[in-house]
């Protein structure tokens, strides 16, 4: 007997909403994409549909991908929308995971839905990845690496700044650094001089570029204590930028144990960031399916779950 495809939905529609989309379409039923934006066109024929309407799907959508910024959008709607649907997000500001996650477990146990947040390659993937390095060694630390490569969460801060128009950021990493974290075992660098951000902003008209730069530098979570360098371009050269959406990610973990010396390192490359978040969110949404089926109801990070649930079969055992 064939499986039902299931019945999903997609809440906005930027860069991370339209790479949902292109994959969605292939595997699921695609029933909406949720948007604040009017005069929206799909590019694949989905019906757009206006945010404040989402709650008249109730009962008629299996799972809802949340493809938002990390800014504030995420913490703003991801609770409202977990009370009526099981959702998938990608929010990312790491500093708040603990505190949203914990937030959301209430809404969700409450509401009888399920939720899995946080769920990107980075937090995310690289997060099982840096648990399990951490776990065959409990006292030399992980060290984490991304770029150089550009940044969805904060682009999105970027273009946040009243008075920016468009902007796009690159995370860049510190070769000096990230080359001795590769090669010794004792090297244990502040989180902050591992990276610099490369930020381009076009200025909406009669905007203050010296304002900006001070708003930006300042931004908790994002760009306060990091190298920033702020450059400013025309809209067209930032759209220009935003046709290339590539990224990467390191992690390194050296230690020892009876005199013995262990590496481990793990590398993700992309050449469309948007496209591998997207990837893993649906293999989140496989997790959700089986926990709603067992009415494990609540909030989960990808720590939280069996690595079990996300296989596309009951095969898993091959993979031993």
């Amino acid at each position: 007997m064939q499986k039902r495809k299931l019945n999903v939905a997609i809440v906005g529609y930027g860069n991370l909403g339209k790479a949902l989309e292109e994959i969605l379409i292939t595997e699921y039923n695609l029933v909406a994409i949720f948007s604040r934006r009017t005069n929206l066109t799909s590019a694949y024929g989905t019906h757009i549909v206006s945010l404040d309407k989402i709650n008249d799907y109730k009962g008629k959508i299996d799972i809802v991908f949340l493809a938002l910024g990390s800014f504030n959008d995420i913490e703003k709607y991801g609770q409202k929308i977990a009370r009526n649907f099981n959702t998938v997000d990608s929010f990312d500001t790491h500093r708040k995971l603990k505190k949203y996650i914990c937030a959301l477990d209430k809404v969700a146990k409450k509401s009888k839905t399920v939720t899995l947040s946080s769920f990107g390659w980075d937090p995310g993937l690289m997060s099982l990845i840096r648990t399990i390095f951490q776990a065959i060694d409990t006292k030399s630390p992980c060290e984490s690496f991304w770029g150089k490569g550009v940044s969805q969460g904060h682009s999105d801060a970027l273009r946040r700044v009243d008075g920016v128009k468009n902007a796009i950021q690159y995370t860049v990493p510190n070769k000096e650094i990230l080359n001795k974290c590769r090669a010794s075992f004792y090297f244990s660098p502040k989180e902050k001089e591992k990276h610099k951000r490369e930020c381009f902003i076009a200025l909406r008209q009669g905007a203050s570029k010296e304002k900006i730069e001070k708003v930006v530098k300042s931004m908790p979570n994002y760009f306060l204590g990091y190298d920033t360098t702020v450059n400013f371009e025309d809209e067209k050269s930032i759209l220009k930028r935003q046709t290339r959406l590539s990224h990467k990610g390191y992690i390194f973990k050296n230690f020892t144990a009876c005199s013995h010396r262990f590496r481990l390192k793990f590398y993700v490359s992309m050449t469309s960031n948007p496209h591998f978040t997207a990837t893993l969110m649906i293999m989140g949404a496989r997790a959700v399916e089986r926990l709603v089926k067992d009415k494990n109801f609540g909030a989960y990070s990808i720590l939280d779950i069996p690595p079990k649930y996300f296989c596309s079969t009951s095969s898993y055992y091959d993979l031993l």
